[in-house]
């Protein structure tokens, strides 16, 4: 926590709420979020995430070209609330480890495009308020605001390298992708 107040005060980073973070989101910026403890394994669950609105119709395309710097065609996965998982996929119960993919329900395809692969299918992660309750806050506020529960959520790191674990590189990814903020333990950093 010391080394953090060292960069709130060089970044000139501002504690702010959920609500503040969920309206960023349907604003359509990309905010690279840091709480917690790194995760261990391949994907990335909410502490180390690079997270977005999935309604965006080029979202992915966007998070490919100007921050992930990967292939046009690397598709990314939705995090919803474990008891709205129904009403968006076909499917029932928990995946909170990304280990499914079943098929975008029709009515949420075109609205859910960024997170809907070319087979209408989507590796869907599911969330409960004691697995992770910032981002369990987070997606309820976007609901709230846009009616669609669902975030997009991929590992906070670049092309070649792994999932991020340093302040300074979430802040160094912040200054060499177009990433539009960075939420490191509820407090914003933007670019000077």
């Amino acid at each position: 926590k010391c080394e953090l107040g060292g960069y709130v005060d060089k970044y000139q980073a501002k504690k702010v709420t959920t609500k503040e973070v969920a309206e960023l989101i349907v604003d359509g910026n990309i905010i690279g979020l840091v709480q917690g403890n790194s995760e261990v394994g391949p994907r990335a669950l909410g502490n180390r995430s690079i997270i977005c609105d999935p309604s965006y119709k080029d979202m992915k395309d966007i998070l490919n070209a100007k921050v992930k710097f990967r292939e046009w065609f690397r598709p990314f996965a939705p995090v919803v609330k474990a008891e709205d998982v129904e009403k968006y996929f076909e499917f029932s119960g928990e995946s909170e480890f990304m280990s499914f993919a079943p098929k975008v329900r029709k009515g949420y395809r075109d609205k859910l495009a960024s997170i809907t692969h070319v087979d209408n299918t989507a590796r869907v992660q599911t969330i409960t308020k004691d697995q992770n309750e910032y981002l369990y806050s987070l997606i309820g506020e976007i609901d709230k605001l846009k009616g669609i529960g669902v975030i997009l959520n991929t590992s906070f790191n670049i092309k070649g390298k792994p999932i991020l674990t340093k302040i300074e590189e979430a802040i160094h990814v912040l200054y060499t992708t177009e990433l539009d903020y960075v939420l490191i333990e509820g407090f914003l950093f933007k670019k000077k």
